[in-house]
Order: C-alpha cells, then sequence, then structure tokens
C-alpha cells in the first residue's frame, strides 16, 4: 500500500493553499471520473488543480480495484489542519455528492417506456421482395440527387453500390422487424453515404452499422433512462401528433448522422398523426422533444434534392417552434410574462410575487421551474398540464395545487416551513425532491402512496428514519448535498436493506 499512500500524499499537496477540507471523487474504467470539493463546513469549495487530481484518481483505482471489479471507486479525502490526509473508498455506492440509489431497476418516469414494447401492426419480417415500383421511385430519386450534388459542388457523390433482397432480408432477420420500403429500396439502390447528406438531415448508415446500432444494448434507438435526469420530462414533437411522446422506442432504427452528435431515425410506431416509416431526429442538439425530418425516406429525399436546387421551401417540415422561454420576472405579473408564448418548458427567474394561476393560456406547458422567488402562491390551473414543477422561494403556497392531475415530478427549495399534509392530494406524485427545504411533517411521507423517487439531505434522512417510516415501494432515493462517506454509507445500507424487506 506505499503507492497508495503517495497518491494519498500529491492529493493533499495538489489541495494545499485552498479552502478544501474534503474531496469527494467517483472513477470507472473507460467511464471517466468526477470531484467534489468541500471546505469545513461541508460547503463547495473550489481548489484550482486542473486535471492532475483527475489524474491521481485514475492512479488510485489502478491500485485499489480487485480483478474483476466493474463497480464504480467512489473515494474521499479529508485533510485536517496540519496537512496531513486520510482517504476512505468504496465500490458499493454509484455516486457520490450527491449519492444516489436505483432500487428498483425497471421503474421508469411516464413516457419512458422499456423494452419490450407493443409491436405496431405490419411489423413482421416477410420473405417478400422490395415493392419494385418504390424501387424505380428510388432508383430514380438518387440518380436526380446525383445530378443536383454535381452540378452543386463539381464531383459526384460516391454512393456505393446496392444490397442485394437478401442482405436486407438477413439484416431484418437479426433486427425482428420490417424495414420501410422506400428504406429497403435506398438500400437495394445504395450502401452507405459518406456525409453527402442522402437523407437531408443526415448522411445514411452502413446496413451493417444499422443492424449493430439497433440491437446495442436492447432493441430500438436506446439512451440509458436517468430517473434523476435534469430534463426528466418528455415533450412532444411538433407538428403535434405526429411522434409518440417517448424517451426511447423498440421501433425506432437509427439510418443516418449528422456526424456532429445528431442521428435520424426511421420511426415504424408513430402517433396517430403520424406516418409508419417517418424520419426522426435526436441527438446532441435536441434537449427538448426529438425533431420531426419528414413523413418518408422519399420524401426526405426529395427534401435534399430540393435543398441542394435552392429551394428554400424544400425543408418547411422540420422547422420548429420554440418550445422553451426563460425570463426574469421582477415585480412583473407572470401574466404578463407569458403573454403571447406557446412553450412546454417555462423559467421564471427573480420574480418578487408570482401567482401560477397565470400559467392558464399555456395548454401546451409541461415543465415549469421558479428560480430565487420571493414568493410563489402555486396556483397551477388543472387544464395546464404540467408534469414537472420546481420552485425555490423564499415563501411558497401549495394549498392551491390542490388534486392537479398531471403533476408527477416537484422538487421544492425553502425555508419557510412546508407541509407534506398540503402533496397528499396530488393523484400523479411520483418524484419528490425536499432536499432544498424545510418540512413541518416529514415523518407523514409514506401517506404518499404513489412516490417512487424521494431526494432528501442528510439531516431529512435521518429524521426519517428515527420517526419514519418509510414511503412504501420506493424505486430510487437520493442522498442530495454534503455528506461524508461513512454517513453515506451507513445510508445506503439502511435503504437497501429496507427495500429487500419489502
Amino acid at each position: 500500500m506505499a503507492d497508495l499512500r503517495g497518491l494519498v500524499e500529491e492529493m493533499a499537496s495538489a489541495l494545499a493553499g485552498s479552502a478544501v477540507t474534503v474531496l469527494q471523487g467517483r472513477h470507472r474504467p473507460r467511464g471517466g471520473s468526477s470531484l467534489h470539493t468541500f471546505d469545513a463546513a461541508g460547503r463547495s469549495a473550489y481548489a484550482n488543480t486542473g486535471f492532475a487530481v483527475h489524474d491521481l484518481l485514475r492512479r488510485m483505482d489502478e491500485v485499489l480495484r480487485p480483478d474483476g471489479e466493474d463497480r464504480t471507486l467512489v473515494v474521499e479525502l479529508v485533510r485536517d489542519g496540519t496537512g496531513r490526509a486520510e482517504l476512505r473508498y468504496t465500490f458499493d455506492l454509484p455516486t457520490v455528492a450527491p449519492v444516489r440509489l436505483v432500487l428498483d431497476p425497471h421503474h421508469r418516469h411516464p413516457h419512458h417506456p422499456t423494452s419490450p414494447m407493443p409491436a405496431p401492426p405490419g411489423i413482421a419480417v416477410r420473405d417478400r421482395p422490395t415493392d419494385p415500383q418504390v424501387l424505380a421511385t428510388i432508383r430514380s430519386l438518387v440518380a436526380e440527387f446525383a445530378d443536383a450534388y454535381e452540378h452543386r459542388t463539381g464531383s459526384a457523390p460516391e454512393l456505393g453500390a446496392g444490397h442485394s433482397e437478401e442482405d436486407i432480408h438477413a439484416a431484418e432477420a437479426a433486427m425482428g422487424l420490417r424495414l420501410p420500403e422506400d428504406l429497403r429500396a435506398l438500400y437495394r439502390t445504395v450502401s452507405h453515404d459518406d456525409e453527402y447528406g442522402l437523407l437531408g438531415a443526415g448522411s445514411l448508415l452502413r446496413l451493417a452499422s444499422v443492424v449493430e446500432t439497433y440491437l446495442a444494448g436492447g432493441p430500438g434507438a436506446v439512451e440509458p433512462d436517468d430517473l434523476f435526469a435534469v430534463f426528466p420530462v418528455v415533450y412532444e414533437a411538433y407538428p403535434p401528433g405526429r411522434v409518440r411522446r417517448v424517451s426511447r422506442s423498440d421501433w425506432w432504427v437509427e439510418v443516418g448522422t449528422d456526424c456532429g452528435g445528431n442521428y435520424c431515425l426511421v420511426d415504424l410506431d408513430p402517433a396517430p398523426h403520424g406516418t409508419p416509416g417517418q424520419i426522426i431526429q435526436y441527438g446532441r442538439d435536441f434537449h427538448g422533444p426529438v425533431g420531426y425530418v419528414a413523413e418518408s425516406v422519399t420524401a426526405a429525399l426529395r427534401e435534399a434534392i430540393g435543398s441542394l436546387r435552392g429551394d428554400d421551401a424544400s425543408r418547411q417540415a422540420s422547422v420548429h417552434p420554440r418550445y422553451s422561454h426563460s425570463e426574469r420576472v421582477g415585480e412583473r405579473r407572470v401574466a404578463d410574462v407569458v403573454a403571447g408564448l406557446d412553450v412546454q418548458e417555462l423559467y421564471l427567474n427573480d420574480g418578487d410575487v408570482l401567482d401560477l394561476a397565470d400559467l392558464a393560456p399555456l395548454r401546451h406547458l409541461r415543465n415549469v421551474s421558479v428560480n430565487r422567488a420571493a414568493r410563489v402562491t402555486a396556483a397551477v390551473p388543472s387544464s395546464v398540464p404540467v408534469e414537472w414543477l420546481s420552485i425555490d422561494a423564499a415563501e411558497i403556497d401549495l394549498a392551491p395545487l390542490g388534486a392537479h392531475p398531471t403533476l408527477w415530478g416537484l422538487r421544492l427549495a425553502t425555508r419557510q416551513p412546508i407541509s407534506i399534509g398540503s402533496l397528499a392530494g396530488l393523484p400523479a406524485l411520483s418524484h419528490l425532491d425536499l432536499s432544498g427545504a424545510e418540512v413541518s411533517d416529514l415523518h407523514r411521507l409514506a401517506e404518499l402512496t404513489g412516490l417512487r423517487v424521494l431526494e432528501l439531505g442528510l439531516a431529512q434522512w435521518r429524521e426519517l428514519r428515527e420517526r419514519g417510516p418509510l414511503p412504501a415501494g420506493l424505486a430510487a432515493v437520493a442522498l442530495n448535498g454534503f455528506a461524508r462517506l461513512e454517513d453515506a454509507d451507513q445510508w445506503a445500507d439502511w435503504l437497501r436493506g429496507a427495500a429487500a424487506q419489502r
């Protein structure tokens, strides 16, 4: 352990001269690392160490990790007044500062479906060749695209020879679905698209990559579903009614990329007003709803050709209205701030007295965040389909929330005590974060029978353990704010033990 002692001394030396007393970090091979630093009072403190401490954490991982251990390493280094440092570590916590535990890995927030999802009609693999009329249309459009591209750039696109029916059928059999006829026809015509923009919003992937991506980690377009995601609400894509309001789908097949972190998919299970085989887009630039691109591969090809020819109307279907708005409120009324808006996400910042009854005109609003307000009356009208509400205010009147029918996520931060009783009438409430709030009757949390995700601070968790009981059926919990690693370990053991006894 001499190597470890040297690493601890190096880490303590890197923090010398700063106000940092406690450093907590996590590291996972091939998964990167994160660091959090605190002063003696548990407040965030800064140390200008660059990447040095991250490298030390990596080297600690190499010393501490047993063979076969693939969980996250969590470490805590504590410095005393003399500069000496003590190290604690564990592989039993997935995160630190905050500590987050998932007790039921099958639980998902609303509109975050898991596999398997019901199969849409017409999806079954069939030993039938591509429709010859569709094939002729696509081949004609690809030829038009090549001509337009060469005319625009002076060089012809190299699209590669198409696949056989046997190749496409084998790919479909591997995925367990039949691709749309025009996508089959496209792969019969070409093999790939090296950033020529054949699909407009993205370049066509090779068929083998389509299969590999679809099956990686489970069927469909799979993004890790995080119960503690910063943006947990799923917004509706524009135009409304064409794309199902889901975070992922077994029936989204990734077929293209813009090579910049965004991806094109064919949607085989659209919403009632959509079309099977429509093209949608998601990725780095889509923090809100997915993007609707075109009603089909055929339409996307036509739009790409029109764009090459300078047709400004060629991509009108993919022009999306603003879905989010953020504004400093000051002494104005909320009604004046939201006048003329039609958004799904709203941030109201630095307000004086806010009455959320004024949100009534926003009939598509799903997420509201009130930040640094003086007083908030949480009278969100039942006609406004808000699902997530976050309020940080000196004073919050929760009684007017009543029995809001769609609100499932609530985060409150206030120093004026609030009551659990004021939340008992919310029928959909499943995620509650009270770690920033004073609560007068925390022991009543068990009355919230639908609660599945709970976030509290260390003192609140201790109070709940003493006065209890725990809410039944918790699927995930978070210990927010500062906690020493020993306390976090004990907290996690308690919650895991309680879950195992259910």
